[in-house]
């Protein structure tokens, strides 16, 4: 397959939804038609769109079209991004400077919530 003439790099917590969002508006083209001609994607296929667990072909398919390795667009699903943020927000509250921001902005609500929601990040 050909390099696609038009291929931004992703931004630092881009998902792939939202990368090919942005491919797609660079064509000038509607998101699901993109999916279709560039990735294989069917029209009616919504959820394949949202990229929670693409495909290794998937990847592959685009990986060539932008020149972007295939690991680094598999790290690119919901899940890894919000991994990755609650690993820096975790590395962030173990240092004084966080400490003293989280004890400022923590209220109980606050903090079971995050607790909540990055135990079931983790538990996927």
């Amino acid at each position: 397959m050909k390099r696609w003439p038009l291929h931004p790099q992703p931004t630092s917590y881009e998902t792939l939804e939202t990368y090919v969002r942005r491919l797609a508006e660079c064509y000038g083209v509607s998101y699901p038609c993109f999916c279709l001609h560039a990735l294989g994607i069917p029209i009616t296929d919504s959820e394949a769109r949202r990229f929670k667990e693409p495909s290794p072909e998937l990847l592959q398919r685009l990986s060539e079209g932008v020149g972007i390795p295939v690991d680094r667009l598999a790290k690119m699903t919901w899940q890894h991004i919000w991994t990755k943020l609650l690993e820096e927000v975790n590395q962030y509250a173990a240092t004084p400077e966080g400490k003293e921001a989280l004890e400022r902005i923590s209220t109980p609500w606050f903090f079971a919530k995050l607790v909540s929601y990055a135990t079931k990040i983790r538990s996927e």
